[in-house]
């Protein structure tokens, strides 16, 4: 069981501090049910309420990652590669879709094919889609709230370039 004071990292919410461990009832079980309460860090108003039996949604709660453990989650994300998905109706679902769950290795994935695509185009003299920039954007956010928390960063553009630093690296 996860303790009150520990941080985590909470779906595509971000950064909470599990702030109470408590029993409520909110009369859809009709029963007493014991929850973790989540505040997410710079948001203290906003709150969480995830059921301990619930293992499920508890799983989404994951424990901030070291400085070595964010690089080699990011190196094992790359590793595994990706496609550009051409039809951007299929693309934009497919990124709502990693957004809304947040799991790291999807974020990372997303990022570096995107900033990939949106480069390639920049080159050529185009434009990207404004929801693929958008999306790129979001997903650095979701990652520089996390990672901040171990390694020192200014913006969630250090997310893009400390990704795109370990490919370089490890291509």
């Amino acid at each position: 069981m996860l303790s009150i004071g520990s941080y985590v990292s909470y779906r595509a919410e971000g950064v909470c501090k599990i702030s109470d461990i408590r029993t409520e009832n909110f009369g859809v079980l009709g029963r007493d049910v014991l929850y973790y309460v989540l505040n997410p860090v710079g948001d203290e108003k906003s709150v969480f309420f995830v059921p301990v039996d619930n293992e499920r949604l508890v799983s989404m709660m994951r424990k901030i990652l070291s400085a070595d453990e964010i690089t080699d989650m990011i190196k094992a994300s790359l590793l595994r590669g990706g496609e550009w998905i051409s039809d951007s109706k299929q693309r934009s679902n497919r990124f709502k879709e990693i957004l809304s769950v947040g799991e790291r290795e999807e974020l990372v994935l997303m990022i570096h094919i995107l900033k990939r695509h949106i480069d390639d185009a920049a080159e050529n003299g185009k434009k990207s889609y404004i929801t693929d920039v958008n999306a790129m954007k979001r997903a650095s956010k979701i990652l520089f709230d996390e990672f901040s928390m171990t390694i020192p960063m200014s913006s969630p553009d250090d997310v893009i370039a400390l990704i795109e630093k370990i490919y370089e690296e490890n291509k």
